[in-house]
């Protein structure tokens, strides 16, 4: 039996698909209809619609917003994730806290597991650890699901870059990570919730991403020969370092996220290369705006 499932940030790209995919046991509230960074308002809401499980996927997620609104970040990416988790401790309800693989950043050369301290080297990856962390503290039946390059909603990178109109495109080719298909994430998520709500015991931390790990520029490289092949036009893709963007803001050569222990829990890995083959998936938004 699928549970009620409370999505905080129902707006934003993830708690649409989760809408979606989880049809209406799933109440989607936008940061319009609710504050996270209110606690009283988080109790209300919680009081008044009575999920099994909530899944917190409110944040201020663009990386420089951590930078030119300090403040308001920390607030929502920090301090109310542990305000959330506190709350869902007084009722007794479990919680699933959406995190990030920018909470790495730290030279290697492997996928990080979940077991991997934290090696952020931006505010934004900071101020995501310091809320997994928050979160982890107060509520005992909490799991930080991890996510990463989110794509398939019209909204993402690849899609951005059609949109452009742009005959060449410039994309990374030494900045490596896990694309994830958002609409498989949100099943996955979902179906985190049910055991979670029937009691099951959960790892604590989950890195919920696609597999395998693979640089930007092959990504984008692997969505623009699917679309070809479909008779569509893409931009030509022209592969360049991290470091010809310029930018003060500093992001990870490799945050690519070891997806084994969610393959284990789930019964297998999220291919996203299997979603990057169709070329639906970036030809026409899949959700709703």
């Amino acid at each position: 039996m699928r549970s009620n499932v409370l999505v905080t940030g129902g707006g934003g790209r993830l708690g649409r698909a989760l809408s979606q995919a989880g049809g209406p046991g799933v109440f989607g509230l936008s940061s319009r209809e609710l504050d996270i960074t209110d606690a009283a308002a988080v109790r209300s809401a919680l009081d008044r619609l009575r999920p099994d499980v909530v899944i917190n996927a409110a944040a201020l997620s663009r990386v420089q917003d951590s930078d030119t609104a300090p403040e308001r970040a920390r607030a929502v990416n920090a301090e109310a994730p542990g305000d959330i988790a506190r709350v869902c401790a007084a009722l007794g309800l479990p919680l699933i806290h959406i995190s990030t693989d920018y909470v790495f950043g730290a030279e290697t050369r492997r996928p990080w597991r979940e077991s991997d301290p934290v090696s952020p080297v931006n505010n934004y990856g900071r101020l995501k650890a310091e809320g997994e962390r928050n979160v982890v503290s107060a509520c005992d039946r909490a799991c930080i699901a991890r996510v990463a390059w989110l794509f398939g909603d019209g909204e993402d990178f690849v899609a951005g870059l059609l949109r452009s109109d742009a005959e060449t495109v410039m994309v990374a080719d030494d900045q490596v990570g896990s694309p994830t298909p958002i609409v498989p994430l949100a099943e996955r998520l979902l179906a985190l919730a049910d055991r979670m709500s029937a009691g099951e015991s959960v790892p604590k931390v989950l890195h919920l991403a696609g597999s395998p790990p693979v640089s930007r520029a092959d990504w984008v490289a692997a969505a623009f020969e699917a679309l070809q092949g479909a008779g569509k036009t893409t931009p030509r893709l022209v592969r360049v370092p991290m470091a010809a963007f310029g930018g003060s803001v500093r992001r990870p050569h490799y945050s690519a996220l070891d997806c084994s222990l969610a393959a284990e829990f789930f019964g297998g890995e999220i291919d996203w290369r299997i979603a990057a083959a169709r070329p639906e998936t970036f030809a026409e938004p899949v959700l709703p705006a």
